[in-house]
């Protein structure tokens, strides 16, 4: 009996992370929320934007978040940092594969970010002037 061993080049490549979110722009609106989308990413499931006080360049000190399973999100008036004309905001956007778990967007949020999970890198800042 002959027994032919056939060998399969295989790479395994390991699940990581979806790449960081791209054209990412946004808008302080006339009531005063903010807006901002950003190009969805394949594989990507939900995304987490960070943002600080105002005129806070270092991301480092984005403390804050919000939550999205789409490719736009959107931030209250009344939950944007305290803004006087020509004070600047920075927003990053981050993306998931998996979605977040909670009553509410910020549970959602505080799920991903404290969980086990891996985000994407963070996108590069979008910063929106106040006038």
């Amino acid at each position: 009996m002959v027994v032919r061993l056939l060998t399969i080049n295989c790479q395994q490549k390991k699940l990581s992370h979806p790449n960081a979110p791209q054209s990412v722009t946004g808008v302080i609106n006339s009531d005063g929320s903010i807006k901002v989308d950003w190009e969805s990413v394949l594989g990507a499931k939900s995304y987490l934007t960070h943002y600080s006080e105002a005129n806070q360049t270092d991301p480092k000190d984005a403390k804050f978040m919000g939550y999205s399973e789409t490719n736009s999100w959107t931030l209250k008036a009344t939950d944007v940092p305290t803004l006087v004309a020509g004070d600047k905001i920075y927003i990053y956007v981050q993306a998931y594969r998996e979605k977040g778990i909670g009553a509410d967007d910020v549970t959602k949020a505080q799920y991903l970010h404290d969980g086990p999970f891996t985000g994407s890198a963070w996108s590069i800042a979008v910063v929106l002037t106040a006038k």
